[in-house]
């Protein structure tokens, strides 16, 4: 039996074997983990996009009759911006800062969606006063990796959700 015992010890094959599964445990998986979050991440940045775009491709189709009139109402916007992206209910629109409740004013467009103005022609900043349409989507991304330890940066593996917004503005009249 201690021959036997003895021979087993001293027998390296399947060495390299065993190196690997070490390595790929503590290098590989950890590699796996994050390029899956960074790519969800992504695919997810970029649907939160396209459904701001949804939304006011939406409101640029179905236009403004007149500087008061529109043929949109909140419920058509918010039907385009949750159908166009596989988030699907959890991304929320709202009309962006500077139209009050609507989405939809007469001013000057800015970087925060639209500066009202009482100006009939020309916006300080070069832009065409009118009418425009103006949204914000709202959408929470939680990880998919919520406790990852100290393999991956806090910014890829938190356990908070981060809130993505992004506003859109476009003249429709």
């Amino acid at each position: 039996m201690r021959k036997l015992l003895v021979q087993f010890c001293r027998d390296d094959a399947g060495v390299s074997a065993v190196e690997f599964a070490l390595i790929a445990t503590f290098i590989l998986v950890p590699l796996m983990m994050g390029a899956s979050e960074l790519g969800y991440r992504t695919w997810a940045k970029q649907q939160v996009d396209d459904a701001a775009q949804a939304g006011m491709d939406y409101a640029i189709v179905k236009q403004c009759a007149t500087g008061t009139t529109c043929g949109f109402d909140a419920a058509g916007i918010q039907n385009a911006v949750q159908t166009a992206t596989k988030l699907g209910a959890n991304v929320t629109v709202a009309p962006a800062a500077g139209c009050g409740a609507n989405y939809f004013c007469y001013g000057c467009p800015s970087g925060s969606g639209v500066d009202l103005s009482s100006t009939s022609t020309n916006c300080a900043n070069g832009g065409a006063s009118g009418t425009y349409a103006a949204l914000t989507a709202t959408y929470s991304y939680t990880p998919l990796f919520k406790a990852c330890g100290d393999f991956l940066p806090s910014g890829l593996c938190s356990n908070t959700p981060t809130t993505w917004t992004v506003t859109a503005v476009a003249r429709v009249f």
